[in-house]
């Protein structure tokens, strides 16, 4: 587009505006630019959103709009906003406004960033989950412009508020381009769209490029609606012409068509085809049913690529829809000496929630010793987790007189300067901490596994996250990295002292260097990115899809701010499924438990990949691009008994034969499918796993060695 605007239409660069999303799209999009002979004098500035607001912000600075001395928490001084966070909670918990140990900073932090996403101040901000984020909303903003500090979430607000307040800065800013081009417009939130309008004004010509069908971040603000209605709505003043990007060069048809048949069951959708440019390119989909979930056969199968094919580990990434969903494929990974880094978070046995329950093992060794520091930082730890609104400082206090005292830790808490509920709360805990102690000392034999599922039905521990975050995503995962952490447990069959010396000596790496470790993560973190091979842990209802996940959280309590309503729950899920999907070039193996059972069950999303007939036509169809002599007499063959498919059909008949330029198959095919009776869809009452169609076919001849 640029290309044509500069040297067909003889328009000057410095009359385009381009928006990226990211620093690494801008950088790769820049290097697309010169790759396309586009002088240096040739190319626009290509901007983030980020990076124009900032600019705008420093020159609105030298203009004297803005205080001269402005601190920005970006990059290395990230950390003060966190610190901020944690201040205006202990202000608050201080001053009584809200009660101790009922907001965390990340979980207040990420409901900020959403308010300032959406253009809503302080006064405004409302919470349909934890009611007491808005007043630490308000906290956080007085502390942060006492410091005259910008975070990064706050530059896109600010912008668009001088904007639409500065008439004379508007005019120096806005409706300066005669075109303005806007890449993964499926994203954008509401302050982002907002300041598309104010850019575009009456004058530019507006490009978007969006794929409504990759819109995986509505819990960041972001809606499929922005691309497939709303951008009529704000950009009325010219005619829209819309295009269908529908071939795809990464994958060959299995994969494109499987992402197809499922991503076609949501409703609020632009319907494109998706086709595999190369219709001859190799690709498999394979489905690994087994009662546990298959995450040996998946390990197994991590193995024989790497050792069996000499596939980079590299080129393999394991994705989650949350990081719980890996925990049980971790586990296999370490227990199989298979080198991995888990990207975004820390890997399972290192989770808040599973540190806790350790340091209580390590707590209650030290409750009949004097306190130590250690003892003091195990106790503040696990003192309210499970949520008994315990007041730290008289804790620490009295663990820090207890040394003077020369009382042991339980004595010097049973002494604490606490009254009526706290104290018997207290007590509870001391109680709780002498009797996990007299079984790490009694029970010689108890295993780490069964003292762990005792200590979380005691605290009722699980049952703590729902009451702390409600019943959605952010307790499910938690409970689930638990759960997860119980089986690991029991599985390894150790002492409880010796279990927690070995998962201090746990490194999932063991030293290997970056390009030998498999990468684990979520689907949300690789949008964009690409693979050889993919591999899709644990797809079962509850976790892919999510149904505990949630509608947007934060809102506008005046209702100034009107946003397009969230998509169906099911829909959200199925788009990110399919992106998960879409990483891989070659291949992409799921797993899934057996059968249905009240406490797991496959995915719906299986089922709509309809990957049975989808092998069976695009596999022969490879074949025949691929110059295989079998390969026209095998698609007629799989035609005839796939041929109700729709759906598949339309596919082949519309999107690859043409391509193969062979009428005479067209023909054939075509008749072969208007005899054909079409083939409903429906659920399965228990699902059946398709046969194998991995030209490879499932390892297990695996080496209990690192690779």
């Amino acid at each position: 587009r640029i290309k044509y605007l500069v040297r067909e239409q003889a328009i000057r660069p410095s009359l385009i505006q381009v928006l990226m999303f990211n620093r690494l799209a801008r950088q790769q999009f820049t290097e697309r630019l010169t790759a396309l002979g586009l002088s240096p004098e040739e190319q626009p500035q290509v901007h983030t959103f980020h990076s124009w607001t900032f600019g705008f912000i420093s020159s609105v600075t030298k203009r004297g709009l803005l205080p001269a001395r402005q601190e920005f928490w970006l990059d290395d001084k990230q950390e003060l906003v966190w610190l901020t966070a944690k201040r205006a909670i202990s202000n608050l918990e201080q001053r009584k406004v809200i009660p101790p140990n009922r907001v965390e900073a990340e979980e207040a932090l990420e409901a900020i960033g959403l308010w300032k996403g959406s253009l809503i101040p302080p006064q405004r901000a409302g919470c349909r989950g934890n009611t007491l984020l808005p007043l630490v909303y308000a906290e956080f903003e007085t502390l942060r412009q006492q410091r005259g500090a910008l975070t990064f979430d706050d530059f896109l607000p600010l912008a668009v508020e001088i904007l639409q307040l500065e008439r004379s800065i508007a005019c120096d800013w806005c409706e300066r381009a005669d075109h303005l081009i806007v890449d993964e417009y499926q994203d954008v939130n509401y302050g982002q769209q907002r300041l598309v309008e104010l850019l575009a004004g009456q004058r530019a010509d507006v490009m978007v490029v969006g794929d409504d069908d990759q819109c995986i971040y509505e819990w960041r603000g972001a809606r499929p609606n922005y691309l497939i209605r709303e951008f009529r709505t704000v950009c009325a003043n010219k005619p829209h012409v819309d295009y269908h990007l529908s071939r795809s060069f990464r994958f060959g048809p299995v994969i494109a068509q499987c992402a197809y048949n499922c991503i076609t069951f949501n409703t609020n959708r632009v319907e494109k085809p998706l086709v595999a440019h190369n219709a001859a390119l190799p690709g498999i989909v394979q489905v690994i049913e087994q009662p546990g979930g298959g995450d040996r056969e998946l390990a197994e199968q991590v193995v024989a690529l790497v050792k069996g094919e000499n596939v980079r580990p590299s080129e393999i990434i394991v994705l989650g829809r949350m990081f719980a969903q890996l925990a049980g494929l971790e586990t296999e990974f370490l227990a199989r000496k298979i080198p991995f880094k888990v990207v975004g978070q820390a890997p399972f046995f290192e989770r808040r929630e599973i540190r806790t329950l350790l340091d209580y093992i390590r707590l209650a060794r030290s409750v009949n010793e004097p306190p130590t520091l250690q003892a003091e930082r195990w106790l503040l730890a696990v003192a309210n987790t499970p949520s008994r609104k315990l007041p730290r400082e008289v804790l620490s206090h009295a663990l820090e007189l207890s040394r003077m005292k020369k009382q042991t830790v339980g004595e010097a808490l049973l002494s604490a300067p606490l009254t009526g509920i706290l104290q018997k709360r207290l007590a509870q805990l001391v109680a709780f901490l002498e009797r996990l102690a007299e079984r790490l000392a009694n029970e010689p034999d108890v295993l780490a596994g069964d003292l762990l599922r005792w200590m979380v039905e005691t605290l009722a521990y699980l049952e703590h996250f729902e009451d702390y975050y409600g019943k959605g995503e952010a307790s499910q995962e938690r409970q689930a990295a638990v759960v997860n952490f119980l089986i690991y447990a029991t599985t390894c069959r150790m002492k409880p002292l010796a279990f927690i010396a070995h998962i201090g000596e746990l490194d999932t790496t063991r030293g290997a260097p970056d390009d030998q470790l498999i990468v684990m993560t979520t689907v949300f973190r690789t949008k964009g990115l690409e693979y050889d091979w993919v591999i899709l842990p644990q797809v079962e209802e509850g976790y892919m899809p999510c149904t505990w996940a949630g509608d947007g959280t934060v809102f506008d309590t005046a209702g100034i701010v009107q946003e397009p309503e969230p998509s169906e729950l099911v829909e959200n899920e199925r788009r990110l499924f399919c992106v998960g999907l879409t990483r891989a070039r070659r291949g992409v193996f799921i797993g899934a438990c057996t059968g249905h059972s009240r406490q797991r069950r496959p995915s719906r999303f299986l089922d709509e990949l309809q990957l049975r007939s989808t092998v069976a036509v695009m596999g022969q169809l490879q074949k025949l691009a691929a110059g295989d002599p079998d390969g026209r007499q095998g698609l007629l063959d799989a035609v005839r008994a796939h041929g109700g498919v729709r759906k598949l059909m339309r596919s082949l008949v519309g999107g690859y034969l043409g391509d193969l330029g062979d009428k005479v198959l067209t023909g054939e095919v075509a008749a072969l499918v208007a005899k054909s009776r079409e083939q409903p869809f429906s659920y399965l009452n228990a699902y059946k796993p398709p046969e194998p169609c991995a030209t490879t076919p499932l390892h297990s001849a695996w080496q209990d060695v690192p690779y």
